[in-house]
């Protein structure tokens, strides 16, 4: 009676000691899986607290947008495209259309020229981002722009001679990284080309165009930034592969 007592208590000891052991190991899992977990947030958190925001994962940043217009006569239809070098210099168009409405003295226009966003490479080297990658965007993103539009009144084609615009915009992330959905504001000065000629009249006075937009930014690789090396490397590897066809 003695002995099966003591081998009851001795099995009870056993399966104790391995639950310990069990619950011990899934402890530890749990604390690995933990440690893993933090050690990937962190290093994600210093890749997006890098001050690039997604604005170096390539060299082409492609912009399309839509919204409303204000100006003299009513609002319109706006559509905004834009390519950016690097963030920081590039192309655009800006397209406006009052969709025939009432009282409207421009029916439709169209711009292009060129801009520049001077503050995000200056401000990536000197390291004086803040770190907050939704105001280091908005920042960043201030551009000044001058280019040429053609504009259309009521009942009529677009004029023959362009007029001169300058304008300066700002973009909002919504998401905090360079792709990803913007919320965009874009005032312009517009000189006519009548005035420009000196023929102004009453409707040809300097106009004022405020746009707000919600656009899509999205950062590829254009290869620009390495058109020069890419070159001499392509002719080099076509020679090697030549050369190796040839033995």
């Amino acid at each position: 009676m003695t002995t099966t007592n003591k081998a009851a208590r001795g099995s009870f000891e056993l399966r104790a000691a391995c639950e310990r052991r069990a619950r011990g190991g899934a402890a530890r899992a749990l604390a690995g899986a933990a440690a893993l977990a933090a050690l990937a947030g962190a290093s994600t958190a210093r890749a997006d607290g890098d001050g690039a925001y997604g604005r170096l994962d390539g060299d082409l940043d492609l912009r399309a947008g839509a919204g409303a217009s204000f100006a003299d006569g009513g609002p319109a239809l706006c559509a905004h495209g834009a390519a950016a070098y690097l963030s920081t210099a590039g192309l655009y168009v800006h397209y406006t259309d009052a969709l025939g409405a009432q009282g409207a003295t421009v029916a439709r226009s169209i711009a292009g020229g060129v801009f520049i966003q001077p503050l995000f490479l200056g401000r990536y080297a000197k390291n004086l981002e803040l770190g907050k990658s939704r105001l280091d965007l908005l920042i960043d993103s201030v551009a000044l722009g001058v280019g040429s539009f053609w504009e259309a009144p009521p009942g009529a084609g677009l004029a023959p001679a362009p007029g001169i615009e300058l304008s300066l915009s700002v973009d909002m992330p919504l998401l905090g990284h360079a792709t990803g959905p913007f919320l965009g504001v874009r005032g312009a000065l517009r000189w006519r080309g009548s005035e420009l000629a000196g023929d102004a009249s009453p409707r040809d006075e300097q106009r004022a165009l405020l746009s707000v937009t919600l656009s899509w930014h999205h950062v590829v690789w254009a290869h620009i930034v390495d058109a020069g090396d890419r070159a001499p490397a392509q002719v080099a590897a076509r020679r090697s592969e030549v050369g190796a066809r040839s033995r």
